[in-house]
């Protein structure tokens, strides 16, 4: 089994009842339950959205609490101070939305976890039966309804009990005024780390900004710099800005311009590293979208092969793709 839970409990944390509700006892699983909680830690530790990051405050709240933890495995305790100050946290900025706050020690993959699940609440709607001259049954709206079974969770932590590392999935909000990773920061103190998938975004943005400023938007640089962090995912988890920037461009001021921009955009270090689930699902073909509407999906690895395509520049500035040595079409 990838999963194991060992312990788990729940504390409410709804602003409008005006203090937390902390639970005094460890929840008690039926198979449903038990499945609900399992499913959902196995989306959330393989979310793509799911970013390593380390402490930096050895004296911070929520580092000491677990290393308290691993000494005195005081569970209730320790989920109890978390809960505290998430719930000062909520009532005190209200872009963090209300929630119920899940722990759970657990073994996931053969590694011991504290995992916390943000378990933020949704709008539903249930029947009630009102009782008026008769019985009437009507629909009300349920503020506080969690997330389904097959839903997804939007902000998780995961802390490995034997190195400390730490992973989490969270939003940005407007925190005491400055929008922030808000559990990273106030929370967990931990270095404030973009999702994989927002700097991959910002690397790609940048580039196609340049890309249209001095080569008139060229379509097949652009791919290729998306192959580039492809196929340098796919080996190492990992590229290079630097390497794309000398492997696409080769003036010494576009190269420039391209440096600035990245690092206007946040993007400070010349190594990008992105995660193993965010790595197996970047996108593996190039859609290419005509001005008639045509679309045409190419796997990345084909579009440089010139034995399988090839672009061609027509005198009259039309471009021409000619798809070479198919063996079979399959209409699909």
């Amino acid at each position: 089994m990838s999963v194991s839970i060992s312990r788990a409990i729940l504390h409410i944390l709804d602003p409008s009842l005006g203090v937390p509700v902390l639970s005094d006892n460890l929840m008690s699983f039926n198979d449903q339950m038990r499945e609900y909680t399992e499913k959902h830690v196995l989306k959330c530790f393989n979310d793509a959205d799911l970013k390593k990051t380390k402490f930096i405050n050895e004296d911070g709240l929520f580092l000491k609490l677990i290393k308290e933890y691993k000494l005195n495995e005081e569970f209730k305790k320790f989920t109890n101070e978390i809960a505290e100050f998430f719930f000062k946290l909520i009532a005190e900025n209200q872009d963090i939305k209300p929630c119920d706050l899940l722990f759970l020690q657990a073994n996931v993959f053969n590694k011991d976890y504290i995992v916390m699940l943000k378990l933020n609440y949704k709008n539903g709607y249930i029947h009630f039966t009102k009782q008026e001259e008769g019985t009437k049954n009507i629909i009300i709206e349920q503020p506080c309804a969690l997330p389904s079974a097959s839903g997804k969770i939007d902000e998780c932590i995961f802390v490995d009990l034997n190195t400390l590392e730490v992973f989490v999935k969270e939003k940005k909000c407007q925190v005491y005024n400055e929008p922030c990773y808000y559990i990273s920061k106030h929370l967990l103190e931990c270095r404030e780390e973009k999702p994989d998938k927002e700097k991959v975004k910002i690397i790609t943005q940048a580039t196609d900004k340049i890309i249209k400023e001095f080569y008139d938007d060229d379509v097949m640089m652009k791919t290729k710099v998306k192959n580039i962090i492809r196929e340098n995912v796919e080996e190492s988890l990992k590229f290079n800005v630097e390497d794309i920037s000398d492997q696409v461009f080769e003036d010494r001021e576009i190269k420039k311009a391209y440096s600035e921009e990245i690092k206007m955009k946040g993007i400070k270090e010349p190594e990008v590293k992105v995660n193993f689930n965010y790595a197996n699902k970047i996108k593996t073909k190039q859609k290419f979208v005509t001005d008639e509407g045509i679309e045409i999906n190419i796997p990345y690895e084909m579009i440089s092969n010139k034995d399988k395509v090839e672009f061609i520049t027509n005198p009259d500035g039309t471009i021409s793709i000619v798809l070479k040595n198919i063996d079979n079409i399959m209409d699909k």
